[in-house]
């Protein structure tokens, strides 16, 4: 009963952030080995990582726990019971973490489970750990993190993401003026209606036109094209939107969104938090 109980809880923290966990999973797997394709997540409660080490050797598991100790910025221990100490904790290392983690509370931990031993694991991951500490878990099964959820959904492993350059966040703030207002434009015409689609239509000339402005400072001419053809697109829209022609806006509407798409999967990076950055080769 008891481990059912906790394969259910397991289930259901996976379920409030599935999509989530996955994509963290798979972006850091990629980006450390870039040759090798991210293993299935394997959920497993604490204690039976605990007693049966064995079982999940080198595999990336999901394991849901309360921190019983921790043991250093970087280091702590789960147990599945918060409650009492049964000495089934399991140590996990990971690269950062942003926040401390707060004792006795449920944490989602994602990562590879390997047996501790320092030397082995120094080459993949700095630890800092007391040597008595150390000395303590040797042997016993260890989880190199890569994803540490705290109750509240929020992972305290992600790599901080550095801030937004003066040129970024000009063209972060146009490309959300054009996201917010092309969902309008969509609604409107789903509508017919008219007048706000002349009204987006305008909004997205202006920034389709201060978009090809920003690529032509970077010299990058298949991104400047994309512009011209949103800028170009967004005023058919406006036009056909006036004559009452709704299947043009309908066309031209579509071909907007074509040419978004376009320069999104040249020059658009999707980072672990769901927030999008420039791509480096765009500068």
């Amino acid at each position: 009963m008891i481990e059912r109980r906790i394969m259910r809880m397991t289930s259901g923290a996976m379920c409030g952030a599935g999509v989530l966990l996955a994509a963290a999973v798979a972006v850091r797997a990629q980006q450390t080995k870039p040759a090798a394709q991210p293993q299935p997540l394997v959920p497993v409660a604490a204690s039976s990582l605990a007693e049966s080490p064995d079982a999940y050797l080198g595999q990336n598991v999901s394991v849901v726990g309360a921190v019983e100790h921790s043991l250093s910025p970087t280091a702590f221990s789960i147990d599945q019971d918060r409650t009492r100490l049964t000495g089934r904790e399991v140590l996990v290392l990971a690269p950062r973490l942003n926040a401390p983690v707060e004792l006795n509370a449920y944490v989602t931990v994602l990562g590879e489970v390997v047996r501790f031993e320092p030397a082995a694991i120094a080459g993949r991951m700095a630890i800092d750990l007391p040597p008595d500490v150390a000395e303590k878990y040797r042997g016993r099964p260890a989880i190199l993190a890569t994803v540490v959820l705290n109750a509240a959904f929020v992972d305290l492993a992600r790599q901080p993401l550095p801030p937004l350059t003066p040129d970024e966040a000009a063209y972060d703030a146009v490309m959300k003026r054009v996201g917010t207002s092309f969902s309008t434009l969509r609604q409107a015409v789903g509508g017919s209606d008219g007048k706000a689609v002349e009204v987006q239509a305008a909004v997205l000339e202006q920034a389709f036109t201060e978009t090809a402005a920003f690529w032509k400072g970077r010299g990058k001419a298949d991104a400047m094209q994309w512009a011209g053809e949103g800028r170009t697109h967004a005023g058919a829209i406006a036009g056909a939107a006036a004559r009452g022609d709704w299947d043009a806006v309908k066309a031209s509407t579509a071909s907007l969104g074509q040419a978004c798409q376009s320069c999104h999967g040249s020059y658009r990076d999707r980072l672990d938090d769901g927030t999008y950055r420039i791509k480096a080769a765009g500068w």
